[in-house]
């Protein structure tokens, strides 16, 4: 009885606990499940959010690819307007260089020609002068010829056929006879005593004397118009330079 008791609690225990194991297993399996299935979305939520995020990397990239492209072909278009335009002002300096240097070399030529025309003319009147001087010498060659030919002619006219006088060659001429004549004869008429001073004829002669004296018998020679009027008289003979006083009072 007491054995039958004992198998009959363990058969009991034995149907508690598959009983408990089997709800445990179930509730543990529907867990597992339940954890694996959120799991799987959790995977599937992250890989969703990483491809949207590298989506929206490579749309970024794409962006800013196209963006740099954008920029390059701008950069391109810039610098290909910039090369161009260096390129046109290059041409407008070269023509514009050219342009001046054919106007300088037609300036610089006419220039050239017109210094050999002046350079020939001054060669030309150079042996003009020349021929012409050497013509005045000549033609003054030929009347100083002349001159001396007709002064031989006259003098072979004129010429006196005359004796040898010694005596008469070193006695006095007759102008020497005549000066000295007229020596003697100034002599006797100079005064007897020299002055170093002027005459009373001279004095009286002086113009500004004569007015002095004028206006002394008008009363009138301490007058102003008096002194002015004697200052503006010039002597006749005008004094010499070295005889004026530098001294001014």
């Amino acid at each position: 009885m007491y054995v039958s008791r004992r198998k009959s609690s363990w058969r009991f225990v034995a149907r508690n606990f598959f009983t408990f194991d089997v709800h445990t297993w179930s509730s543990s399996n529907l867990k597992l499940q339940q954890w694996r299935a959120q799991q799987e979305e959790v995977a599937k939520l992250e890989s969703a959010i990483e491809a949207r995020r590298q989506e929206e990397e490579e749309e970024r990239l794409k962006k800013e690819q196209e963006k740099e492209a954008a920029l390059r072909s701008q950069q391109k278009e810039k610098l290909r307007l910039f090369y161009l335009k260096q390129q046109r002002r290059r041409e407008v300096l070269e023509q514009r260089d050219q342009e001046r240097l054919a106007a300088l070399r037609s300036v610089m030529e006419e220039q050239a020609r017109r210094d050999r025309q002046r350079v020939q003319f001054r060669t030309d009147v150079l042996q003009q002068r020349i021929k012409e001087r050497e013509m005045q010498e000549l033609q003054q060659q030929r009347e100083e010829q002349e001159r001396r030919d007709r002064l031989e002619a006259l003098r072979k006219q004129v010429e006196v056929l005359a004796q040898a006088d010694p005596e008469r060659m070193m006695a006095d001429t007759e102008a020497w006879r005549s000066r000295h004549l007229n020596e003697k004869e100034f002599e006797l008429q100079r005064p007897l005593f020299s002055i170093n001073t002027y005459t009373d004829k001279q004095i009286a002669s002086d113009p500004r004397v004569r007015a002095e004296q004028a206006f002394r018998e008008a009363g009138v020679h301490q007058n102003q118009y008096a002194k002015e009027v004697l200052s503006q008289i010039k002597p006749t003979k005008p004094p010499r330079h070295d005889t004026k006083s530098t001294l001014k009072f």
